[in-house]
């Protein structure tokens, strides 16, 4: 019975927190950040090619480029049309500087994609933890943990395969095409 109790009671206390967590509104730090003038989409998957961490104001405008939208002038609209069309949590807070975790990046593609997912994220809807686990079951991500900062080439290769799959709704097998190597 005192175990039921206590049961209750922390269940009481997790609800309340999550309760009061949810009329806390997102926060945009840098809202105002811009990217480079006139740069095209081709320009900006060269230029990440080589950056060795990416910021969640170019992830940010890969995430729209994978859903098609047109480029938006401030991080801030971005965040907002990310929160618009459910590829992005509102409960998130955004920095343009800081750089993109593998876990707010997958649920990002994962929204983005339109993919649909396993038990648990049927179960409990998306999650940056379970988008993260159904691409890299689906070979769209690397192995790698959700706090894990992201480089820009595994951004390019994410929005290629995320592309792909968009279009396709399946992910081509990787290694079709490889020669063997000899034994």
């Amino acid at each position: 019975m005192r175990h039921a109790v206590r049961y209750t009671m922390m269940l009481a206390a997790l609800t309340g927190a999550f309760a009061a967590g949810c009329d806390q509104a997102m926060h945009v730090t840098a809202g105002d950040a811009k990217l480079p003038a006139n740069e095209d989409s081709a320009a900006f998957l060269d230029r990440m090619s080589s950056t060795p961490a990416v910021s969640e104001n170019d992830a940010a405008r890969g995430v729209l480029m994978l859903s098609g939208q047109q480029p938006v002038e401030t991080f801030g609209r971005r965040v907002e049309m990310l929160v618009a069309r459910g590829m992005a949590d509102k409960m998130w807070n955004f920095d343009a500087s800081r750089p993109i975790t593998r876990g707010k990046l997958a649920y990002m593609v994962y929204q983005a994609a339109n993919m649909s997912g396993g038990l648990m994220l049927t179960l409990t809807g998306p999650s940056q933890r379970y988008c993260l686990r159904e691409l890299q079951y689906r070979q769209v991500m690397g192995p790698g943990t959700v706090i894990s900062p992201v480089t820009g080439l595994e951004l390019v290769a994410v929005l290629d395969r995320a592309d792909r799959f968009r279009r396709t709704g399946y992910m081509p097998d990787q290694n079709v095409g490889l020669a063997e190597s000899p034994d």
